[in-house]
């Protein structure tokens, strides 16, 4: 079993408000990522929160999924990855970690990353599109505790770096996996978009 998991413990400080609460069409960026992963047929789905995660909590709390709250936010976003390890079931084979600045992002995709998971158990595979690296990565549980003893300051690149023999890109053809909303303005163009 793949546990999807979606990030959205920071404070989106450069943005000026919870990047999880914009508005992306007729959802937020929040729902619009939990739709893909339940559209694409994950079963489990964990959102990690942290910073003033009331409003996150109310806004998503009846889509089904499970909360998992990170208190070391601070430290940076693998703190909200060794969380969700941390709650995952002990049946997971493993994560689909999306971000939350990642709305539009196609079930197509999760079911593709997902179904190259099945083939490639052991890899950690990373979604690209033309050629450049992106999210959703998928992390089998053979990983887990190199995920949980990383250092905050280097994060899962550490992982990756360490295990490169075992990481895979996969090609999608979906722009969102690229995507980084960080600021009002890039947020202004993906709305114009």
């Amino acid at each position: 079993m793949i546990v999807g998991v979606l990030l959205t413990a920071g404070e989106s400080s450069r943005m000026g408000r919870a990047k999880a609460l914009l508005p992306f069409g007729r959802r937020t960026f929040s729902r619009s990522v939990v739709a893909a992963m339940r559209a694409a047929g994950l079963k489990q789905i964990l959102v990690v929160v942290g910073h003033d995660p009331g409003p996150v909590i109310a806004h998503v709390c009846d889509l089904g999924i499970r909360f998992v709250y990170n208190r070391r936010w601070p430290l940076g976003q693998i703190t909200s990855l060794q969380a969700a390890i941390r709650a995952c079931p002990r049946s997971a084979g493993g994560l689909l970690v999306t971000l939350v600045d990642q709305p539009g992002i196609r079930p197509s995709t999760i079911r593709q990353m997902a179904a190259e998971h099945r083939r490639r158990p052991r890899h950690i595979l990373v979604a690209s599109f033309r050629r450049r690296a992106g999210h959703p990565v998928v992390f089998p549980w053979r990983f887990f505790r190199d995920l949980l003893t990383a250092p905050p300051e280097e994060g899962a690149r550490a992982v990756l770096r360490r295990r490169s023999s075992a990481r895979d890109f996969v090609a999608v053809m979906d722009p969102a996996v690229v995507r980084d909303v960080d600021t009002r303005r890039q947020y202004s163009l993906l709305v114009a978009r």
